[in-house]
């Protein structure tokens, strides 16, 4: 007997065995399609009813303590980004918005994206963008407020 035919039949034995132990090992299963939002409203459905209710009312000291850490760690830059946008965009967009930004985001993300500890805030790139922004409305002489409020759309 060659040394190939054993070979080939402890391969056909070894997936002989595979097959037993896992019948549809290597097939692909997809899953039918939904519409789109659906597997958000009914992973909410599924959550809220179970395990948020008891996490949203764990109030201790771990989550004051927490709470006042995400809250620090946020504040602070964005009441900082907040003065360089006032300055920047002459007081069209201020501290006052970029922390009604910020508080919009870190909500609407932690609802729907799935991790609510993500911090979100202004960052350097988009102060930069915002100034470049706010020259190119000074040039071509249209509201600052007006044209990035259709760049956000786009």
């Amino acid at each position: 007997m060659s040394k190939d035919s054993s070979d080939d039949k402890t391969m056909a034995m070894d997936s002989a065995r595979n097959s037993e132990i896992m019948p549809d090992a290597g097939k692909v299963h997809m899953d039918e399609g939904e519409s789109w939002g659906t597997g958000i409203i009914k992973d909410f459905k599924r959550t809220v009813g179970t395990h948020w209710w008891t996490e949203m009312t764990n109030f201790n000291q771990k989550t004051i303590a927490v709470t006042l850490l995400m809250f620090i760690s946020v504040m602070a830059p964005t009441l900082s980004f907040g003065a360089v946008y006032g300055k920047e965009t002459d007081n069209r967009i201020g501290a006052i918005e970029t922390i009604l930004a910020t508080t919009w985001v870190g909500v609407m993300y932690s609802l729907i994206g799935g991790m609510p500890l993500c911090i979100i805030g202004s960052t350097g790139p988009v102060l930069a963008f915002t100034k470049a922004v706010v020259r190119i409305a000074e040039n071509i002489d249209v509201p600052f407020v007006t044209f990035q409020a259709w760049i956000s759309c786009w």
